[in-house]
């Protein structure tokens, strides 16, 4: 009986062993299973699922006539993701692989017996991959946090436990995991700048990885391995400041100690763009088979423009992500962008592909189509055109427009200073410049960014009186051969007189107030029309609301109060308002549209990528603003200012745009010539900006062109609207004329006119 107790005790001695080692299994099992599987479950979808961006094609846009303006380039970008560059189950499999590869065991099967070229493949690689894990284990068993239950309780209090990642990062000593993914960023760097800079004798080198020596915490800290000292365009130091971002971490270091708000690190980082797809094959290939995670290849569309010095603040640009930022590229950005494609893969701890069929994969879908209105036949001719009279007459800025009166349409539209669109480079009337390199007058730097012709804001001059002579035909005060006093004179108590200096013209018809357009007349007919029926003609022609472009642009035209009587005078000859070129523009082209004014249109139509229209985009019912007699007898003015004409009395026999003039074609416009307002009150006495509003053919309205030059130094003429706007607009028309074919009212004195120009007999 004796010899039973002992085996008795030790039977139960094994029992309660085995209940507790049972104990301990469950409670682990319990713990992963239901007390932290939302955190277990949050890593393993961390850990093994990756997405693939499949990019969507930008829509293109192209002229009225299809002419296409942008391309999408494909090429691809190396992407890092610094949130799984600093997750340690992540960044051993690299750390491992490379000590792996470089140790003693890789190419032996056991000491003094090496791996032989006809051994087993099979074999060979399950060795391999025996070896890989061993090193894992042991980068991982070095990194482990040496702290009893109660000091992890401790740390354990001190994070957000709703954080997956927190979590797991108190199984790990921070100083060692600090050291880990330096050490990894090295080797990324590396691994990267290798084929991105290829150098003809590549050396390889093992990066030391603490714990194949069985060397622990206090020891991992060694020297870095010194990288190969070539030259080169990216330099690993290069990926490893993007991927360790020193900036953040020294604000933040100083943050901790001064109580500031700390920044975050930006978790995508572009480590390279533009790759051909040889070098991205390359690249790809090579973080394969280092067994690096969380730096991918992507395939990315980059936007280029087919003629990037034209066209640019009609077009704008996209930003590096494809993002519109101006333009109708900024104003279209929904309809153009599209939606990306995804592919998902998933893949085991050791970052192995596995074919799965919860795998997903959408297909992108592309961005619809813009036409445009605009012509770039005719968009050449007034680049070219504005460019050279800028020049010629030393201004700082200036624009062009050009209008379909019975459609609204902008056939063409263009600023100075600009930009190019693929470089962003500085364009002016004197060249290209680099970016940031040219400074305006009072040292602000001009980039070109700025549309002149929408969003700048003018006080227009003579160009402004047509509104004047509307309202007094249209209310049926006066008729387009009434007499009008332009003798000068003053309006209110104290006020500066209004006159025609030097000249007087006594009495001129209302055509006449237009031809030499005499501020005295314009006020006289406005006074006579009264601020309320003038103001319901600012209103009628849009000047009060935002020109309705597809751009961006400055809002309404500003106007002074008009019940103000000294106001209202000066604002009939346009003064005390401010108006957009394109305002401008769109009141002359609805007196050629016989008195119809349509919405400006630049959109012709939107197209799906399959070639469906998606959108007409059509420019809908005009607004009546005046009769057709009175739009009829305003062109009949405003012809009489390119040439002068003899009505009813005495005559006219110059307009103030005699150099508007195409002999042989019916041109009517008008001038205007206002000084600059200085910033605290008052005029400049030499700063102007003059402008010209041409319509042909008069008898039968093709185009408006508005032409606006801003602060010109002409060395061999007055700055006026007659002397500087309108040659330019001349010069353009001509080209028009003949790109478009257009029909002359006497081919006879045209041809004659030709034939002058071609022997240089004429201005």
């Amino acid at each position: 009986m004796k010899t039973k107790v002992p085996f008795a005790g030790r039977s139960l001695l094994l029992c309660v062993i085995i209940i507790l080692i049972s104990s301990s299994i469950a409670y682990r099992l319990v713990e992963l299973q239901i007390i932290d599987s939302k955190d277990h479950s949050s890593i393993a979808a961390e850990e093994l699922i990756d997405k693939e961006t499949i990019p969507a094609q930008r829509g293109i846009i192209m002229d009225r006539h299809e002419t296409i303006l942008t391309n999408n380039i494909q090429n691809a970008e190396l992407v890092a993701d610094r949130y799984h560059l600093r997750e340690i189950t992540v960044v051993v499999d690299g750390l491992a692989y490379n000590q792996a590869v470089h140790s003693k065991e890789w190419n032996e099967f056991k000491e003094g017996d090496p791996i032989k070229p006809g051994d087993d493949e099979l074999k060979v690689k399950q060795h391999r991959r025996k070896v890989f894990r061993n090193c894992r284990a042991k980068l991982l068993e070095n990194a482990e946090r040496r702290v009893s239950a109660e000091e992890k309780e401790k740390l354990k209090a001190a994070i957000d436990t709703s954080d997956a990642r927190s979590n797991r990062l108190l199984n790990y000593d921070p100083e060692v995991c600090e050291y880990y993914f330096n050490l990894h960023d090295r080797l990324v760097a590396e691994v990267i700048c290798r084929q991105l800079n290829p150098v003809t004798e590549p050396e390889e080198q093992q990066l030391h990885v603490p714990g194949a020596a069985g060397d622990k915490k206090n020891n991992a800290r060694r020297q870095p391995t010194q990288v190969s000292a070539a030259v080169r365009k990216i330099t690993p130091q290069d990926i490893i400041n993007k991927i360790a971002q020193p900036d953040v971490a020294a604000h933040n270091a100083a943050a901790a100690r001064t109580g500031d708000t700390p920044r975050k690190y930006t978790n995508r980082i572009i480590l390279a763009n533009n790759l051909s797809f040889d070098t991205a094959d390359k690249i790809r290939e090579a973080l394969r088979a280092a067994r690096i995670r969380g730096v991918v290849v992507q395939s990315s569309l980059r936007r280029s423009y087919t003629s990037p010095k034209q066209l640019c603040h009609v077009l704008g640009y996209v930003n590096h992500e494809n993002k519109g930022m101006s333009g109708v590229e900024a104003y279209f950005h929904s309809y153009l962008n599209g939606v990306n494609g995804m592919r998902e893969y998933r893949h085991n701890a050791r970052g192995q592909v596995l074919a799965n069929e919860d795998d997903r994969y959408m297909a992108p879908k592309h961005g619809l189509n813009l036409r445009l209105t605009i012509d770039m036949d005719l968009q050449h001719i007034v680049e070219e055109e504005l460019d050279a009279g800028m020049r010629h007459f030393r201004a700082a800025r200036g624009c062009m427009i050009v209008v379909e009166p019975r459609t609204g349409d902008i056939l063409a539209m263009v600023s100075r200073p600009a930009f190019d669109l693929n470089t962003k480079e500085l364009i002016t009337h004197k060249g290209t410049f680099p970016r940031g390199s040219v400074k305006d007058s009072q040292g602000n730097v001009v980039t070109g960014d700025f549309n002149f012709a929408c969003q700048t804001r003018y006080e227009p001059g003579s160009t402004f009186k047509v509104i004047a002579v509307t309202a007094a035909l249209d209310k049926k005060l006066l008729n387009i051969h009434s007499y009008i006093n332009c003798s000068p004179f003053s309006v209110g108590y104290g006020s500066k007189p209004i006159n025609d200096r030097p000249y007087n013209y006594g009495s001129l018809p209302v055509w006449g107030v237009l031809a030499k357009s005499s501020n005295p007349g314009a006020a006289n007919i406005a006074l006579r029309a009264k601020w309320p029926n003038y103001k319901s003609y600012v209103e009628k022609f849009g000047l009060d609301k935002p020109a309705g472009i597809d751009l961006p642009s400055g809002g309404a035209c500003l106007v002074a109060d008009g019940s103000n009587i000294v106001n209202f005078s000066r604002i009939a000859y346009g003064y005390s308002v401010a108006v957009s070129p394109l305002h401008m523009a769109m009141v002359y082209a609805t007196i050629a549209n016989d008195g119809v004014r349509m919405k400006p249109r630049l959109i012709d139509r939107i197209i799906a990528a399959d070639g469906t229209v998606y959108s007409e985009c059509e420019s809908g019912e005009g607004v009546r603003v005046m009769s057709s007699k009175t739009a009829a007898d305003l062109r009949f003015a405003l012809e009489t200012v390119t040439r002068g004409a003899k009505e009813n009395g005495p005559p006219v026999r110059r307009g103030t745009a005699t150099k508007a003039a195409i002999p042989g074609f019916r041109v009517g416009g008008k001038t205007g010539t206002a000084k600059k307002v200085k910033d605290g009150g008052g005029y400049y006495d030499n700063l102007y900006t003059v402008s010209f509003a041409g319509i042909f053919p008069i008898d039968d309205p093709k185009l408006v062109v508005m032409t606006v030059i801003d602060e010109p130094h002409p060395t061999d003429c007055n700055p006026g609207g007659g002397t500087v706007a309108a040659p330019i607009f001349r010069a353009a028309a001509e080209r028009m004329i003949q790109t478009l074919n257009l029909t002359p009212s006497d081919p006879e004195a045209y041809e004659k006119y030709l034939a002058e120009k071609a022997q240089g007999t004429t201005d």
